[in-house]
């Protein structure tokens, strides 16, 4: 009988993790393996009812955000016993399955993915030891760059069985794009469309972008896809600004390459990140513009443009160059989608199963 593989999440929302899941758990579908996806709770769902419509096996532990609840210890600990491999990923899923492993079959193979180089709680000593105790409870740490293990590392200080398997996507999905009409979204064909796909949040920054907005003539507009805690701040400050004619909040979008593959160019503005899903989705179609930060500025390097974190005159000025020099602009375009062409789904999925040790049915 082939092992038995559940991968854990805290959920499947709109964010990056949540992305490659749905992405991983589709191409694991095609390669016939044994597995379901087991999720803390259905709140904010959105790639999960997707997974159950192709036939996957979707397992939802509570219908409350009690994602930091320790009674997942023990759902956790009443469902895994069912399973060979566990493969965790976001803090909570990997906190809680590290607590349930210890009143598990001990020869179970426990598995976590690190998605960032930092995170808020690198910046409380007392976390330290609580990381290092649940690092310690798996088997194997994937990092999805060197830079995010070698941060982790230096973190938890531990000797574990680290691996870097970097992020993938779906590459036909977004090469075989057809483009959003704009004018279903009030949009001119002259218009100069900068596209920004993240979660709106603290680390994502984005009244960067809007301040390099109020720097560019008024044909440039800026379409935001994505959901987040954040969003109110910034509807404000275009408000503010009076820019409400030049941004689209667009939410989230199940049509994202179609979007993106109608605009001219794509940016984002993190602090910090790991290996952008967005960001790699988007290379695949634009040009590209990131903040030079640990996780974009690897990705970045050498085929699109950096900006000093938060300065948004200089992304200002990179994005009317790149806009408005079109030999400029068709190099970086073809140097991106290269790029982006490093991160197939199918290689991520082949090094994942050679770690979980698990049958591939293909």
């Amino acid at each position: 009988m082939s092992k038995k593989l559940a991968i854990v999440n805290h959920n499947l929302g709109s964010g990056g993790a949540e992305k490659l899941i749905y992405d991983i758990a589709l191409e694991l579908k095609e390669r016939n393996l044994n597995f379901s996806i087991i999720l803390l709770t259905s709140v904010n769902d959105i790639y999960g009812k997707k997974l159950q419509m192709e036939g996957i096996d979707v397992i939802y532990l509570s219908n409350k955000w009690d994602i930091y609840s320790p009674k997942n210890i023990f759902r956790l600990r009443s469902i895994l016993e069912n399973y060979d491999v566990v493969h965790t990923h976001i803090y909570a899923a990997q906190l809680w399955t590290a607590f349930a492993s210890l009143f598990l079959d001990k020869t179970k193979k426990y598995i976590t993915t690190e998605h960032n180089t930092h995170n808020r709680r690198r910046e409380k000593i007392l976390f330290k030891f609580l990381d290092r105790w649940m690092y310690s409870k798996y088997t194997i740490v994937v990092s999805i760059t060197e830079n995010v293990q070698n941060e982790l590392q230096k973190w938890i200080k531990l000797k574990l069985d680290f691996r870097i398997i970097k992020n993938g996507i779906n590459l036909e999905k977004y090469v075989n794009a057809v483009p959003k009409n704009r004018d279903e979204l009030n949009l001119k064909i002259t218009d100069k469309l900068i596209c920004q796909v993240a979660r709106f949040n603290e680390v994502k920054t984005h009244e960067t972008m809007i301040q390099a907005l109020r720097l560019l003539p008024e044909d440039y507009k800026v379409l935001f896809l994505g959901e987040g805690n954040t969003e109110e701040k910034i509807r404000k400050l275009v408000k503010d600004w009076n820019l409400l004619n030049r941004v689209k909040f667009l939410g989230y979008q199940s049509n994202v390459p179609e979007i993106v593959k109608m605009c001219d160019l794509s940016v984002l503005t993190s602090r910090y990140e790991g290996l952008p899903i967005s960001a790699i989705e988007a290379m695949c179609l634009n040009p590209f513009v990131g903040s030079n930060v640990p996780g974009i500025k690897e990705l970045v390097e050498n085929v699109g443009e950096l900006f000093d974190y938060k300065n948004y005159d200089e992304l200002s000025k990179k994005i009317k160059y790149i806009i408005e020099n079109k030999d400029k602009y068709l190099d970086i375009k073809e140097k991106c989608r290269k790029r982006a062409f490093e991160f197939n789904i199918k290689n991520t999925v082949s090094e994942y199963i050679e770690v979980y040790g698990v049958k591939d049915g293909v």
